[in-house]
Formats: structure tokens, sequence, C-alpha cells
């Protein structure tokens, strides 16, 4: 058993992908509880104020046993799409190219394509998909949020058919769509609805931004393998608008997450900076790893920007959650 090959068909710098909305979603679910018990101080107390209060009492006791479960959810399911993706492109013979050219210290190493048994992969795939689903279970049983089962049917099903399936859409250029649904807007808007039973503006900002930030970590990838994906009939976004337009495509993902560091960065400068010295702090590193995405991208240098993509969605969730902290 080769350990570092092992490893390395993780696919570890995509994992940020899986946890980092999981904590925005957590910090927009907390400041949706704390704005649903701001009453008006009036007497006799409205009893909506009174069953806000009391939900935000029962919420904080489970609110670290939900948080967890639902963040050892998105990462074992995220390690299940990278092991069925790695068994469905090697017995399709999409990587068979691709593993010629690569190497531990370059590009991701890849298990079928490297001489080990599709069925091992397969099964490594299955184990870590039931693996989330227990957690998944877990997090629906303590918040008692039923409605999730359905969502997170869905997400494995799509996890599959990315490059799974007689027809897999990753093959036709939509798997970009299914990274920002799921890694944006499932997991940001489904943790935060079932820590706090609702969604909200700031949710629904933070499912946006993370899911362009996942996102631009894909693209990134398809870049880097453009020319071997064209070769083989994969027709990802990459393939299908050219490389200047992809690299376009992916300036434009970025767009949206930096204004949002800049807006960040002047309330905190033109509000309070001593108070606020954090959120300028998070939001400035998040805004230059943003722009070293752009910078490495723009070389060529799809090693180093992969990596970076990882550490800008990183930096962009801590910011969202010091902003919560600080201002929210």
């Amino acid at each position: 058993m080769d350990w570092k090959l092992w490893f390395t068909g993780l696919r570890p710098k995509t994992l940020p992908a899986s946890v980092a909305p999981v904590f925005v979603g957590a910090a927009s679910a907390w400041h949706a509880l704390q704005q649903s018990t701001i009453c008006p101080d009036i007497y006799p107390v409205p009893q909506t104020c009174i069953t806000a209060t009391q939900r935000y009492q029962v919420v904080q006791e489970r609110f670290s046993a939900v948080l967890i479960a639902c963040a050892l959810l998105a990462l074992f399911l995220q390690v299940a799409v990278n092991f069925a993706n790695d068994y469905s492109d090697g017995i399709r013979g999409t990587d068979a190219a691709r593993h010629v050219e690569e190497s531990y210290s370059d590009k991701p190493q890849r298990l079928v394509a490297s001489g080990v048994k599709p069925s091992l992969v397969l099964t490594a795939a299955a184990i870590s998909a039931i693996i989330a689903c227990v957690f998944g279970m877990i997090a629906v049983l303590i918040s008692g949020q039923y409605l999730l089962i359905p969502i997170g049917a869905l997400c494995i099903l799509a996890g599959w058919f990315y490059t799974g399936g007689k027809h897999p859409y990753g093959y036709s250029g939509f798997g970009e769509l299914l990274v920002f649904l799921c890694f944006g807007g499932v997991a940001t808007l489904g943790t935060q609805y079932a820590l706090a039973a609702r969604i909200d503006s700031l949710g629904i900002l933070g499912a946006v931004c993370t899911g362009l930030l996942s996102c631009v970590m894909l693209m990134v990838n398809n870049l880097r393998d453009l020319s071997q994906d064209e070769a083989a009939a994969k027709r990802t976004l990459a393939v299908r608008l050219g490389r200047n337009r992809a690299t376009v495509a992916l300036y434009a993902a970025v767009l949206i997450p930096a204004a949002v560091m800049v807006c960040a960065i002047f309330l905190s400068v033109s509000s309070d900076l001593e108070r606020l010295w954090p959120l300028s702090l998070s939001a400035t590193l998040a805004l230059g790893s943003m722009w070293s995405v752009v910078s490495t991208v723009h070389n060529q240098q799809f090693k180093s920007a992969l990596s970076r993509s990882g550490t800008a969605l990183l930096l962009y969730a801590v910011t969202h959650i010091v902003a919560v902290v600080l201002v929210a």
C-alpha cells in the first residue's frame, strides 16, 4: 500500500472547499440567532421574543455538535467525490495521457492511472460517502431539520454523476455549476439552516462568495489540465471556452469576493479601526491572496495557483467570521 500515493489521491489542496463554507454558514447562523433575540424594551414582553429567546438557548446548547457533524459531513463528501472522480476518469482512460506527464512534485498523481485497482478506489469512495452520510444523519437528528436529508442525497448523486455514469456532466462543462451550488449554496446555507432554521442575506452573501472561490479552484485545475482534457474529449468549461476566455472567466469569478473584501477594509478603516483592525487585517490578507491567484494564473503557474486559491477561500471564511464577531 503506497500511502503517499493514496494521500495525493485525496487531493488535499481541494479540501478547503469543503470545510470553509461550513464555517461561513455557522457564522451566518450565529448572526441570525443573535438578531432574532433583539427585542423592544417593552412590557409585557412579546411572545415572539420569548419564543426566539427560548430557541436561542436550545440551539446554543447543540451548536458545536451540529457544526462538527456538518464539517465532517462536508469533508468526507469531498473525499468521496475526489475518489469517485479518480475512479471514473481512470476507467474511461481520461487520466492515461495525463499520468505520463505527472509526478508527485508537479501535478497530483491519479490512483487508477498509477495502477491501483479501480475496485479499491471505488470502495474508498463508497466508504467515504457512507461516513459522510453518517455525519449528515447526526447533524439532522440533532438539529431536527429533516428537509436537509433529500438535499444531501441530491449532493451525493451530483458528486457521482460529475464524472460517473454514461453522460457525466463534468465532461460537458457543467462542473463549475455543481461546485457553486453544492460548495456555495448547500454547504453554506445548509449549515446555516441546520443551526438556525433560517437563511438570511448574510448567509446568501457568504454562499455566493464561497461558491465563486470554490469555482476558482476548479477552474485553476481545469486550466492546468486543459490540453489533456481536450485530447481525452473531456469538455470542461475551460475546454469549451478556450484558454483565454476561461482565464477571463476565472478573473470574473474573483471579482465579487474581492469587492466584499474591499468593502470590509473600508468599513473597518472608516468607522473604528482601533476596534476593527482584525477585520481590516484578515480582509487585506484575503484580498492579497485573491490577487496572488490571479497573478499566478496569468503566469500559468497552476500548481501555485491551486494552493493559493484554497488559501484565498480559507482567508475569506476567516474574514466572514471576524466580521460577524466584531460588526454584525
